[in-house]
């Protein structure tokens, strides 16, 4: 009788090692695939070939939603069909072990490996994600870190004890502090209009105090006012802004609920945040649901050729589950489905129907 003790850590660090193979190769992969794009955009301009180097490993973390799953699933189906060409499974089987003994080993990797991405690498990819974005902004989009947030600019709103003001900025620059070609409307606290201002450039002194360079004032029943500087009272900072508006895979797994919170006292949406947190604590689930596609693709032995078929075919199902994940997800984002549905859903019918598919074949 085999020591189910021995086989359990045999079959964890066969495919333990198997995932990390296959990940160093597919990070190596895609950093040379990006290395090339960001080669072939940057054609035009000079800009030396470390900085390039160093966009294309920063720009890694924002991969890793592909990466890791795919991962998953190839170093699932190698380590099962590495086990069938050397009859190990078959053996395994006919002394007494089931599927789902067999499948437990790489369960428990992928609870360990989702674990140290969640709540330590995730810290570490948030900030390499605000520093691939800010390299970007500087070499590709020529701007020193200045961005414009969407096609009408920056929206803001700020309210205090006695007026709310809502700004439009055409370009934001968090390094400088500064805002330029902005428009801020004043509105008393019964939403009655009260003046506008269109400035040049706004510099961020504070926390309490905007700077506001080149400009006209336009209050209702009199001239516009022309002005070279002009000091406005705005509880709004660069952190503030920040805050509001960083992207929530920028966002740490660790500062996510209490930025979440912050949000919604602003009075901003935060359906995409929730929708990454959620999808976040719903990792672990995508993840099982790629091994036991690797395991039911790859636990009947077959000739070379077959397998090669099924490592193909096993990619373009993980493919298509990424699509409609991301597809269901957007929906969620938009409002038009609940959280559940839009992140939780997919993974739990996948994997139910992934296990009723094993249950299938051990009984059959």
């Amino acid at each position: 009788m085999l020591n189910s003790k021995i086989i359990l850590k045999y079959l964890l660090k066969e495919n333990l090692i198997s995932f990390l193979i296959i990940l160093t190769f597919a990070c190596f992969l895609f950093i040379s695939i990006d290395l090339i794009e960001l080669i072939r955009r940057s054609s035009s301009k000079n800009i030396e070939f470390s900085i390039l180097l160093k966009m294309s490993i920063l720009h890694i973390p924002s991969l890793f939603p592909i990466i890791l799953p795919t991962v998953f699933l190839l170093s699932s189906m190698n380590t099962y069909m590495k086990l069938n060409k050397y009859n190990e499974l078959s053996v395994l089987r006919a002394s007494g072990f089931s599927i789902w003994s067999l499948i437990f080993p790489a369960i428990i990797n992928v609870f360990l490996i989702s674990s140290i991405f969640i709540f330590i690498f995730n810290p570490i990819f948030a900030y390499m994600n605000i520093k691939f974005k800010n390299y970007e902004s500087i070499y590709f989009k020529g701007n020193a870190g200045l961005y414009s947030i969407s096609q009408t600019g920056l929206w803001l709103r700020e309210k205090n004890e006695e007026f709310e003001y809502v700004i439009n900025a055409k370009h934001y620059s968090s390094q400088e502090k500064k805002l330029k070609e902005v428009k801020v409307f004043k509105f008393d606290l019964n939403n009655k209009f009260l003046e506008r201002i269109d400035v040049q450039n706004v510099e961020m002194v504070n926390n309490r105090i905007w700077k506001l360079i080149n400009g006209y004032r336009l209050e209702l029943n009199k001239s516009p006012q022309e002005f070279d500087t002009l000091d406005l009272d705005i509880n709004l900072d660069v952190e503030k802004i920040e805050k509001n508006f960083r992207p929530p895979e920028t966002i740490s797994f660790w500062e996510l609920k209490a930025y979440i919170k912050n949000l919604e006292k602003s009075g901003f949406s935060v359906k995409k945040h929730i929708i990454y947190k959620n999808y976040l604590y719903s990792y672990p689930l995508i993840l099982i649901a790629m091994v036991l596609l690797g395991c039911v693709l790859s636990i009947k032995k077959d000739r070379i050729k077959k397998n090669i078929l099924k490592i193909i075919f096993g990619i373009i199902i993980g493919v298509l589950f990424h699509f409609f994940s991301d597809l269901i997800k957007t929906l969620g984002q938009t409002g038009n489905l609940n959280v559940f549905f839009s992140v939780w859903s997919p993974p739990i019918i996948f994997n139910l129907f992934l296990v009723s598919t094993l249950i299938h074949i051990e009984d059959g």
